[in-house]
């Protein structure tokens, strides 16, 4: 087969959506030397290392924009020239004009659930006209591809209530872990948190600072631990958020200085995954307080490093964490300072045991699975 793969979103620069692009190309260069990969790049995230994995690939280069005028002429444009027997989107940015065989990975369904005026850059008018397309496109997408691949069973229950689709249509496929977090090496603390500019003792949190991941109340939940900590006089516990400087962070940096949290909140911006995965292992825990999400990567990258995981407790994290992480009520704010209250007071023994149901947990997910599943996908499209 002519296999086509969008990579324009490649690497954590893109967060979750880059790391899965990269997660799975990688792996299936690796395991699949018999069909013939085109792989359309930006020429700004280009991964040169990918010819020495596989040579049954071609790399194709275009600068255009993601949810551009200009993506919807020229992507289809650039396809038609390849000629593929089968193209994956990893996302659900699809060429209105793309009429051909393709698979598509839908990672959420946050944009149905998440919306309003905190949640766009736009005007309100503007925002409004994008949001019909975004339900229209959406829709047209889901509705025409081969196959859906879903990250979670949790999305894949929302995705069917959402459109009514046949339950074979949609396939589960879990994500996976950088091996930089797997083969976490022991390094000097000072030099990684130094250059960081991070002061223990801290808590994490890494991902988008959208909204929806509820990151107003874990500030002011560790603002209520660190007035306790003053009272008894003990060292104040500071909270690292590695998230993109976007947007969404400038206006994270503002409730920062609304919520006289400026002298215990550190954003060092983005953290290449060595420096993360020990990051993660000096913490006293990752904590996501988030209120909807598609799988929850973050958690098993810090699981995987030998960090405690403390989240919200929705289905999807359940699904995905399982007994692994310790959970709280994410609209409760004393429900979220009392769990990392609990963490932080553990003894050695309570600690280790948690690291290491994380550990176990962790080593469920592996991009190769991922891509092995992926490519039974693209096999059954021409089964059909």
């Amino acid at each position: 087969m002519k296999i086509a793969i969008d990579c324009r979103f490649w690497g954590p620069k893109n967060t979750g959506l880059g790391r899965y692009t990269q997660g799975l190309v990688e792996n299936l260069l690796e395991i699949d030397k018999k069909n013939h990969y085109y792989l359309l790049f930006r020429k700004s995230n280009h991964d040169v290392k990918l010819a020495t994995i596989n040579k049954n690939i071609d790399i194709i280069f275009t600068n255009v924009e993601h949810y551009s005028f200009k993506e919807q002429l020229l992507i289809p444009i650039l396809l038609k020239k390849i000629n593929p027997d089968l193209v994956h989107f990893p996302h659900f940015n699809i060429p209105f004009l793309w009429s051909k065989k393709y698979i598509v990975t839908i990672h959420d369904l946050i944009k149905h659930q998440s919306k309003g005026k905190q949640t766009t850059t736009r005007k309100p008018w503007v925002y409004f006209f994008k949001y019909l397309g975004y339900k229209f496109i959406f829709f047209r997408v889901v509705k025409k591809a081969e196959k859906v691949i879903v990250p979670s069973t949790w999305t894949k229950k929302l995705l069917l209530k959402a459109y009514k689709f046949k339950q074979d249509k949609i396939k589960v496929i879990y994500e996976g872990v950088n091996k930089a977090f797997i083969s976490n090496k022991e390094k000097e603390s000072q030099e990684i948190l130094t250059k960081h500019k991070i002061k223990k003792p801290y808590i994490i949190y890494t991902g988008n600072a959208y909204p929806h991941k509820n990151l107003r109340r874990l500030i002011l939940a560790v603002k209520l631990i660190n007035n306790l900590l003053r009272l008894k006089k003990q060292k104040q516990l500071n909270l690292v958020i590695v998230c993109a400087r976007d947007v969404f962070w400038q206006r994270l940096k503002k409730e920062i200085l609304q919520f006289n949290a400026s002298s215990f909140v550190i954003l060092p911006g983005f953290v290449k995954d060595g420096d993360l995965s020990f990051i993660y292992s000096q913490a006293e825990a990752f904590v996501s307080p988030s209120l909807m999400e598609g799988f929850g990567l973050p958690g098993i990258e810090a699981m995987s490093s030998k960090c405690p995981v403390i989240c919200s407790n929705i289905s999807v994290f359940k699904e995905i964490y399982k007994n692994a992480a310790i959970y709280f009520n994410p609209e409760d704010l004393e429900s979220i300072r009392d769990k990392i209250l609990d963490v932080l007071n553990f003894s050695s023994q309570q600690r280790q045991e948690i690291i290491k149901k994380g550990i176990v947990q962790a080593q469920q997910y592996s991009w190769e699975n991922c891509a092995l599943n992926t490519l039974k996908v693209y096999e059954s499209c021409f089964s059909l």
